[in-house]
């Protein structure tokens, strides 16, 4: 059994089966932006005050202030990032999907495993390369995405345990011997799950060109 966290008051029987964050190196875009900023800051305050043999219209000391207030407003969006990445959690119980955000205060959004209705992996290239991606909930009744899980590594776990979950929610055999899977693997319940999701779509397709 996963230990719950701080910030989250479980409901009575309610049990944590996963805990995850978003990946760190998400950031090290942000962290190369402002590296290059700052270099770029820098050098041109040393061209424009060591290299070049002109007057300039300010003192030196301006130009290298200027400099410093530049690396320091760049380095706004890394520091950013990172407080953002390292205060989001994601929590999987045997009932609800939680996401925990917010740098200053704590926004907690849940989603009960048996209203979720679709279950959406999205990978760039890199992710498919690195084994990470974001898995993308909407519910019944929704209209559209109503949560995502960012930048996970090895968001194949997540998804078939979320599955397997939302599978037992719906059958109404939680805690049932088996699963309450009818002995199917998560694996294979992924699979029906993907199919019936499909013909959903192409039923929703056809219906509109018949309109």
């Amino acid at each position: 059994m996963v230990t719950s966290p701080d910030w989250l008051s479980l409901d009575e029987g309610e049990e944590v089966v996963w805990t995850g964050k978003p990946r760190l190196r998400r950031i090290v875009s942000n962290v190369v932006t402002f590296v290059v900023w700052s270099l770029a800051a820098f050098v041109a305050a040393f061209v424009l005050t060591a290299v070049l043999n002109v007057e300039l219209p300010v003192p030196d000391r301006v130009v290298w202030a200027v400099a410093v207030l530049w690396t320091l407003f760049q380095a706004v969006t890394p520091v950013r990032a990172y407080l953002q990445t390292k205060n989001t959690d994601y929590l999987l119980t045997d009932e609800n999907v939680y996401k925990k955000t917010g740098v200053w205060s704590e926004n907690v959004t849940r989603i009960g495993v048996d209203n979720v209705q679709n279950t959406q992996l999205k990978k760039s290239f890199f992710g498919n390369v690195f084994d990470y991606g974001t898995i993308l909930l909407s519910t019944a009744g929704g209209s559209g995405v109503e949560m995502s899980i960012e930048d996970l590594d090895d968001p194949d776990g997540l998804r078939t345990e979320l599955r397997a979950r939302i599978a037992e929610a719906g059958d109404g055999s939680r805690g049932e011997p088996g699963g309450g899977h009818g002995g199917l693997d998560p694996e294979t319940i992924g699979a029906l799950v993907d199919e019936a999701t499909e013909l959903r779509k192409t039923a929703e397709t056809i219906e509109r060109h018949l309109q």
